[in-house]
């Protein structure tokens, strides 16, 4: 279980940077969801096989052997599928990097792409090996702070509240935990497909906006009719349980959770994982990437944990926390700078002259300068 779980982990982190790094600047929104749309399809069909074998002597050990399926297909797979460039160039493997932009690019774009990296490139070995202080000092630890926050959100928003704990507050409001799985699973899928059809024509951040509307107002409806409908009985075994007492009630607080689903599905749920993969500087890119995904499930933990506890405490007002972090949402949406069809190795610059980014990002021309002043005449710069 511990080496599965570390290596869903990596897989969590690399696939993402992975995508990015491959996936032409115009298709990079729509290639990058692809990766939330694997994990809701694998959800989906992982509840459906956990319906078939739960009940059986031996389910689970069903369960854990049909993993071994996708890790077989991703062992297989994975030595036909091209290295990333920029990776390539790093080691010094120029030929290689040009040859695989060719294929997947037109000759126009591969030659200018790859004289994009190249002077990314060029900067990175100016400034020597990165250490790991660099990640905390001027614009990359703004940078990460931002990928953190985006990470965390995705998790304190509640979705995970209700893939983990959904079936029990169905059942609080009567309705049947296994039409609920079914429904709230393939919604969870079908509404990531739009995020791959307008993440690259629309943008990222009307959709990181737009969904974080929709699941603030979700979370505010929940929150009102749990107050004015949902109370707490003892049930017949003696343990206490959430009750509705309006059927027009529970209907609303069921649909309201499936709009949630919704909107969490073609917004947050995977254009964080896109922004994460686009705004750090090559040179910092697959650190940077790793602590935000770490935050991603230390948030995934939070709610594992403290759910139970709230809705064991305040019940229903625990809405009004999740809708709490959705308006924090908002915000950071509205803030976020547009990323579509601009190329990694310019997002960074879309941060310069952002409240709270006052640092500009540094320039190719800044660090030719350095290089050709040599080392003992070096200008100090701030930032970076």
């Amino acid at each position: 279980r511990f080496v599965a779980g570390m290596s869903v982990g990596l897989l969590s982190s690399v696939i993402v940077l992975y995508q990015s790094e491959v996936a032409p600047a115009s298709m990079r929104g729509a290639l990058s969801t692809l990766y939330q749309l694997g994990i809701t399809f694998g959800i989906l069909i992982a509840a459906y096989i956990d319906q078939l074998l739960v009940d059986r002597p031996d389910g689970w050990r069903y369960v854990m052997g049909i993993i071994c399926i996708p890790a077989a297909l991703l062992i297989v797979g994975m030595p036909f599928m091209p290295q990333s460039p920029r990776w390539l160039v790093q080691v010094g493997r120029d030929q290689e990097a040009l040859e695989v932009l060719r294929t997947i690019r037109s000759e126009e774009e591969a030659t200018q792409e790859f004289a994009d990296i190249q002077m990314e490139h060029k900067l990175t070995v100016v400034a020597g090996v990165p250490r790991w202080s660099e990640l905390f000092q001027g614009r990359v630890a703004q940078l990460i702070v931002l990928g953190v926050a985006l990470q965390l959100l995705q998790q304190l928003v509640g979705m995970n509240a209700f893939m983990y704990f959904g079936p029990k507050i169905f059942e609080s409001i009567g309705f049947s935990k296994n039409v609920f799985t079914t429904i709230n699973n393939f919604i969870n899928f079908i509404s990531t497909f739009p995020a791959i059809i307008l993440a690259d024509r629309v943008g990222r951040r009307s959709l990181m906006l737009w969904s974080a509307i929709g699941m603030t107002a979700s979370c505010a409806v929940m929150g009102v009719m749990g107050l004015l409908f949902v109370q707490e009985v003892v049930n017949a075994q003696g343990e206490t349980a959430l009750q509705v007492t309006s059927p027009t009630g529970g209907w609303v607080i069921a649909v309201s959770i499936f709009f949630f689903v919704f909107n969490f599905a073609y917004g947050f749920g995977p254009i964080v994982w896109v922004y994460c993969a686009e705004i750090f500087p090559f040179r910092y890119s697959a650190r940077a990437v790793g602590i935000c995904t770490m935050a991603n499930w230390v948030g995934n933990f939070m709610i594992a944990q403290f759910t139970p506890m709230l809705l064991e405490g305040i019940q229903f007002n625990t809405f009004f926390v999740f809708g709490f972090f959705a308006l924090l949402g908002v915000f950071l949406s509205a803030w976020l700078p547009e990323t579509k069809e601009v190329p990694l190795e310019n997002v960074q610059k879309l941060f310069d002259g952002r409240a709270w980014f006052c640092r500009t990002a540094k320039s190719a021309e800044a660090y030719a300068a350095e290089a050709s002043l040599g080392p003992m005449r070096r200008p100090i710069v701030g930032g970076h």
